[in-house]
């Protein structure tokens, strides 16, 4: 379990560490091309991205910040032929999968409901990398009828799955056998497992993670934690869980 004490900085875009972009980090207004052509002005694909996000007024900054720092600290770790993109909203950061690794042949992005902005999210990405349409597929269905859609070792993603979602999230991968990669939010305030002392002492939300991560752990998991910059959301924790090849 690695637990860091630093500040987390921007990985995904390093360039707000010198020029710091304040309050639009955490902006739910979709982004306009004014903004994007301001602050993601590189031809690198990346930034060509933004542009084509913000050209159809995909996705607010602060969804487009939170996925793209998510995925470059979790990628490494968790990237398999197959992903899984739980509870995923409009998709974004399933199709980042899609788009920037080679070894990903498939991405199934899974919700009860699929969002309009995901046609807007996914037909940008095809734009500055058509690659990712044969990647990339949306399904629609309840979170207890998830594996019925999963292959074995596929691993398993979730931004913001709300409270429990996250751990019907660990179960998914537990069950698939896959890498997980998640940032919990929405902790409740019942249902936590961890002792009743770590709550008292470190507060419901910690004690949930921690135990989330003795579960992981316990099944055969590597288990690191991270945190993406919480100007963007202070729900930011990351919870990271690669298979280890002795628990195979």
């Amino acid at each position: 379990m690695n637990i860091s004490s630093d500040i987390p900085k921007y990985k995904g875009f390093r360039k707000f560490n010198q020029a710091p972009i304040g309050a639009l980090a955490s902006s739910r207004s979709s982004i306009k091309p004014h903004i994007a052509e301001r602050h993601f002005n590189s031809d690198s694909l990346p930034d060509r991205f933004v542009h084509e996000l913000a050209k159809q007024h995909a996705l607010p900054t602060k969804e487009i910040l939170e996925s793209f720092e998510f995925f470059v600290r979790v990628r490494k770790h968790v990237r398999a032929p197959q992903m899984a993109d739980l509870c995923c909203g409009h998709g974004l950061t399933g199709i980042l999968f899609a788009l920037f690794e080679r070894s990903v042949e498939r991405v199934l992005l899974i919700d009860r409901t699929q969002p309009p902005s995901h046609a807007k999210a996914l037909d940008a990405a095809i734009r500055v990398g058509p690659w990712v349409a044969d990647k990339v597929r949306y399904q629609t269905t309840r979170m207890k009828d998830v594996g019925e859609h999963l292959e074995a070792q596929t691993s398993v993603i979730g931004i913001h799955a709300c409270g429990t979602l996250t751990d019907r999230c660990i179960d998914t991968a537990l069950a698939t056998g896959g890498h997980v990669a998640l940032m919990p939010c929405c902790y409740p305030d019942r249902g936590c497992e961890a002792p009743a002392a770590l709550q008292r002492s470190l507060g419901t939300r910690l004690a949930f993670d921690i135990d989330r991560t003795y579960h992981l752990q316990n099944a055969g998991y590597h288990v690191r934690w991270d945190a993406i910059p919480a100007e963007i959301t202070p729900m930011n924790r990351v919870l990271i869980g690669s298979k280890t090849a002795t628990s195979e």
